[in-house]
């Protein structure tokens, strides 16, 4: 499964165990996360922030963006003049 991620820090956290081992607040759920990486049952990627479709749900979007985000996600208007 791939996992797309717009944050460079958590990149470098998963790649890297010593970084990984000197913060504090990970909790068991992170760890779970860290070995299924390992086994690449899961890869996180990077992707630009530009990118991220998942802003759609969770910030407010210009049209363009919205219009760009829908076009990706293969959503169209039903109601747009045709």
């Amino acid at each position: 499964m791939k996992l797309y991620d717009d944050n460079k820090a958590l990149l470098h956290i998963t790649e890297n165990d010593v970084f990984r081992e000197s913060i504090k607040h990970i909790e068991v759920d992170c760890h779970i996360v860290h070995k299924k990486l390992e086994t690449n049952i899961i890869m996180i990627k990077h992707i630009a922030s530009g990118h991220q479709l998942t802003d759609l749900l969770t910030k407010q979007l210009s049209k363009i963006k919205i219009n760009f985000t829908y076009d990706k996600l293969g959503m169209h208007d039903l109601y747009a003049p045709a």
